[in-house]
């Protein structure tokens, strides 16, 4: 595991008891995900969490079965026994099954903290029969404004059009899978928006969801790159404050839904 995924992996380690509290605009962007979702036979859900969308696919008399993928344990063993689920504790960058074994792959707020899109989507690739589909839904860049600004500068999310190049059917596609590997049936940016009246209460949700892991080469950034330290703090504050509008201090995530069929 690289140092990256242990980060990864400690901060959703932390947050197990207290993420399914704060989950209602990922709760959200997964109801539209089930709604666009085509999923059957075998399963496999990259960065599966609580499993709480393992259990409702695994729940459709199409699926036959569902193998729930995370990095993190803690997170894994929160989720309560369901017959046709079985959990697996391993990265999406190496995925524990042999080529084209599943029929379908879904993931939902959990690739994001893939640094690599290419890779993953090469991965899925592998693991994925033909024919099979993909549904994606990826928090992208833009996401959490008043703490990264539009542009995303210093975040860990990534703009869409890399995500969008990952999967791309080109011949000079400098991605490692196959030219024409993936066909793009559907794909949407959705916006989930809540409001809060402190910057408090904001970064206290923040931290709730385990989102506040930064790879090394961020961490010694300027005073608005972490939450910790007293002039980070500060900063964070007043900029999250600056952002207020009528409604509060928005909570913003730009979704990348997408749905993809492997060639």
């Amino acid at each position: 595991m690289s140092s990256w995924q242990s980060t990864v992996t400690r901060h959703f380690q932390r947050a197990a008891t207290t993420y399914a509290n704060v989950s209602e605009l990922q709760q959200a962007s997964m109801n539209d995900l089930l709604a666009e979702c085509r999923a059957q036979g075998l399963v496999l859900e990259l960065g599966a969490g609580q499993c709480h969308l393992a259990s409702a696919i695994a729940a459709r008399l199409e699926v036959s079965s569902l193998v729930a993928l995370d990095i993190s344990e803690a997170m894994l063993r929160t989720a309560p026994p369901q017959a046709k689920v079985s959990r697996v504790v391993a990265s999406a960058l190496a995925i524990p099954l042999i080529d084209h074994s599943v029929d379908a792959i879904v993931s939902h707020f959990a690739l994001h903290w893939c640094l690599a899109p290419a890779a993953v989507a090469a991965e899925m690739h592998r693991v994925i029969r033909r024919d099979g589909h993909v549904q994606l839904a990826i928090p992208l860049a833009g996401s959490l404004a008043p703490l990264h600004g539009e542009q995303g500068d210093g975040a860990l999310l990534l703009p869409l059009n890399e995500w969008q190049q990952a999967f791309a059917s080109r011949a000079d596609s400098a991605s490692p899978i196959p030219s024409s590997a993936w066909a793009c049936e559907h794909d949407a940016v959705k916006t989930y928006t809540r409001h809060f009246h402190t910057a408090s209460k904001w970064l206290s949700y923040l931290r709730a969801m385990g989102v506040t892991a930064k790879p090394k080469s961020q961490q010694s950034q300027s005073p608005q790159s972490g939450l910790a330290g007293k002039q980070g703090y500060q900063y964070l504050i007043k900029r999250l404050e600056q952002a207020a509008e009528p409604a509060g201090i928005p909570f913003t995530f730009k979704v990348w839904h997408a749905q993809f069929r492997a060639l």
